[in-house]
């Protein structure tokens, strides 16, 4: 699965205001269905899934956020990234009794669903080393945002 093309300066929000998941799912759903990245079924199923499948997500350098769909809302692939001015809560993957507080969103648009375990343990493994979580929270511009994801899903390439 190729990582670099999912990531897109277009489709990330930095210091983001919003305030609360159902804001949130509703801001980032029509900028997607507008953008022609999704149908319009794609928010309702974002919200429906979330409440049976939690994505609330606790590494070791902050709490983060991975809502998904199932492929047939998607209509092509993307990352649409996140980071937030105030907290949002989330249930925890883990245990969905347990609310989380995350500042990071990553909303992920899978085409295959096949692919769609690789690119999450792949974030997951990611967002186990300090250098990648500081990148996604300290850095300020998009471009510049895009560019580094972009080495660290390469390699270095």
């Amino acid at each position: 699965m190729e990582f670099k093309s999912l990531f897109n300066s277009q489709l990330m929000k930095l210091n983001h205001s919003s305030q609360n998941q159902e804001e949130l799912f509703e801001e980032v759903a029509r900028e997607l269905v507008s953008l022609e990245y999704v149908n319009e079924s794609y928010q309702e199923a974002l919200v429906q899934r979330e409440q049976s499948f939690p994505t609330g997500l606790k590494t070791n350098y902050c709490n983060i956020a991975i809502p998904h769909t199932d492929a047939e809302h998607v209509r092509k692939p993307f990352i649409y990234l996140v980071q937030l001015q105030d907290e949002v809560e989330f249930h925890n993957m883990g245990d969905s009794s347990e609310e989380i507080s995350v500042k990071l969103v990553l909303f992920l648009g899978i085409t295959d669903p096949k692919n769609q375990t690789i690119l999450l343990s792949t974030l997951m493994e990611h967002f186990q080393t300090e250098e990648f979580s500081k990148t996604m929270f300290e850095e300020i511009d998009t471009k510049q945002l895009e560019k580094k994801l972009n080495i660290f899903f390469t390699g270095g390439k």
